[in-house]
């Protein structure tokens, strides 16, 4: 599987990059300028040598023949990102939304949310991209600093809802993470619980000062 990260240069699109060259997937990372890009890629493949060739380019670049395509770029310019990599698309191609809209982006605070018109993110990015591309939202409650930490397995489950072949996906690169199991949590219009999740998480390792960052397991499964 081909997985582009539009942008993969820092946060969690870099954990992304760690993670997914070190399970052996062929990774781009995607960004504006395509020479922040390029060094991300070369720190990814300084800490995993093992690793298959990492990519990079713009954003509009890695995403042409990528099989999964992760998007992780603050909320404020979610609309125009999904606007300029549309067109360029691959058919067939399944969509990975991790946005949170959180306040902080817009100068509030991180543990609240901005109110958005489609539900969530995710269903917003739905909303552009139409039914060609089935679209996924997760890996809202992994803090980015531990997807960074490869001396670490992630030790949470990952909660995911959306289109299930986007799903099932997911599902494939989750298997292959070290310490992380994939739970189904049904359609695209739960990605709503799930961004409100990342505001209680990062709410509960700042009071409890949480470093890399707490999980969720669910239990029973």
């Amino acid at each position: 599987m081909k997985v582009a990260i539009v942008g993969g240069t820092a946060g969690l699109g870099y954990g992304f990059a760690l993670r997914l060259a070190a399970a052996g997937f062929t990774v781009a990372i995607g960004s504006r300028q395509a020479d922040k890009a390029a060094d991300a890629g070369r720190r990814v493949s300084e800490n995993v040598p093992a690793s298959p060739a990492v990519g990079s380019g713009t954003n509009e670049e890695v995403v042409v023949g990528s099989d999964l395509v992760v998007v992780t770029v603050p909320y404020p310019g979610l609309v125009g990102i999904y606007e300029s990599i549309k067109p360029h698309l691959s058919p067939g191609a399944v969509v990975l939304d991790c946005n949170v809209p959180l306040q902080s982006e817009v100068g509030g605070k991180a543990t609240r949310l901005i109110g958005v018109w489609e539900g969530s993110a995710a269903q917003q990015a739905k909303a552009i991209l139409g039914k060609d591309f089935p679209v996924a939202a997760g890996f809202h409650t992994v803090m980015a600093a531990l997807l960074q930490d490869l001396s670490r397995a992630l030790d949470s489950d990952i909660l995911v809802c959306g289109d299930q072949v986007a799903k099932d996906a997911v599902a494939e690169i989750v298997a292959k993470i070290e310490g992380a199991r994939f739970v189904d949590c049904g359609p695209l219009e739960r990605a709503r619980l799930l961004e409100a999740l990342a505001a209680l998480m990062i709410g509960i390792n700042i009071r409890n000062k949480v470093d890399p960052g707490a999980g969720i397991r669910i239990t029973g499964l």
